[in-house]
């Protein structure tokens, strides 16, 4: 139903127009009542409240009311347990329930920062495999955090993308996040080919280090492909449909840790004459990529297109597209370029560490350093492995 990419069988299917297909469908149930883009962007903007999906309340029930498109506690708060129980089928006595724990959830609790402190330092992160990036980023790419990859068309954008399909479902025996992953493509760049590739190597090297554990023996490249959910999306409402879709998708594949949009700027640069109405848009999609990486401790993972900045005295730079309004969004901004033959990457926002940049290069099995394009970095899981198992991966990457 969601596109999942299924090894060997997705070269002999369309997938392609099965997705699309799935992307339409979904961009349908979801905006039914609306005719224009323009009225998209006017009820999204609108939308207030809490998620549903935030409260609380059993799969079974949030299947129902995502089915019947309430997707937040506003969307329910006017109701009687009546309206709602024929609206849903869900029965009254749930329904009761239901519109009891959307009033409670209007009031939030705060969260000392302690607590805010320790979660944070105890999640893992996302290895790129390329120790000098790892390095640069603090660790991997991070959950709970929106990072932007910007760079001119050929400089390894996509690539990043798709080693961080691969690196998110490292299992947790060896410093992984044992997760999956939703892909959501605005360029038709996504090559499968080349995920497979990626998936062969990093199975090959775990299965060096990662001895007989029981996630060890199960990551394959068949768990691999399976663990990649594609969507392609043609504009900017199938893109908005799909990420308002994720709390429900989330209930199918509740182990899904990184969220990838590739790109951002596809549709938002071409599709809207008017700079209001796209700025209107594209606040409703950030919004709907914070929930994810906030309330499901997710990686989301966003490519963008490079513009020119022409200033007052006629000198012009290359900058990131989309502007202020989407430019205030990422937790993290990182630049690729060249740098003679050799890719650079310039990490130019960032909370917890200086700007600074790092060499990398795209190998046929992913992402690596430039000085050793077989060996993948560890600077992200040695800090949650155990003394014996440190030294095992550190070994590993001596040979």
């Amino acid at each position: 139903m969601f596109g999942s990419l299924k090894g060997e069988v997705v070269r002999k299917a369309t997938p392609m127009r099965i997705h699309l297909t799935c992307v339409r469908d979904l961009a349908w149930c979801l905006w039914r009542s609306i005719d224009t883009c323009e009225a998209v962007m006017t009820e999204a903007v609108g939308t207030s409240g809490g998620l549903l999906s935030e409260c609380g309340l059993p799969s079974s029930q949030m299947m129902k009311l995502l089915s019947a498109d309430f997707t937040t506690t506003d969307d329910v708060k006017d109701m009687k347990p009546s309206e709602l129980s024929q609206a849903t089928g869900l029965s009254l006595k749930e329904c009761v329930e239901v519109l009891r724990t959307a009033s409670n959830s209007h009031h939030p609790s705060p969260v000392d920062m302690l607590q805010i402190y320790q979660e944070g330092s105890e999640l893992p992160q996302i290895v790129t495999f390329c120790k000098a990036l790892d390095t640069l980023l603090g660790g991997g790419i991070p959950l709970q955090a929106i990072t932007e990859v910007s760079g001119m068309p050929g400089v390894g954008k996509t690539q990043v993308c798709l080693q961080a399909c691969v690196s998110v479902q490292l299992p947790k025996s060896v410093g992984g996040v044992g997760g999956e992953a939703v892909y959501v493509d605005t360029e038709g760049s996504f090559t499968v080919k080349r995920l497979k590739d990626m998936a062969s190597c990093a199975v090959h090297h775990v299965g060096t280090i990662g001895g007989v554990a029981e996630d060890v023996s199960g990551f394959t490249i068949e768990s691999i492909m399976k663990g990649v959910h594609y969507f392609r999306c043609q504009n900017c409402v199938e893109v908005l449909a799909v990420v308002k879709n994720i709390p429900k998708l989330m209930l199918v594949h509740p182990n899904i840790r990184l969220l990838v949009l590739d790109s951002v700027s596809f549709h938002f640069r071409h599709d809207f004459p008017d700079a209001r109405d796209r700025a209107k848009l594209l606040r409703t999609v950030t919004k709907e990529l914070i929930q994810p990486a906030v309330t499901h401790k997710m990686a989301v993972l966003v490519t963008n297109h490079m513009t020119t900045n022409v200033k007052e005295k006629g000198s012009a730079t290359l900058v990131p597209a989309l502007g202020e309004t989407w430019g205030h969004c990422p937790t993290l901004r990182l630049n690729l370029s060249w740098c003679g033959p050799t890719r650079v990457a310039a990490l130019t926002k960032a909370p917890h560490c200086q700007n600074s940049s790092a060499y990398f290069q795209v190998s046929i099995g992913g992402l690596r350093d430039v000085s050793d394009n077989t060996q993948p970095s560890t600077a992200g899981n040695l800090q949650h492995e155990p003394l014996n198992k440190k030294r095992k991966i550190m070994e590993s990457n001596d040979r």
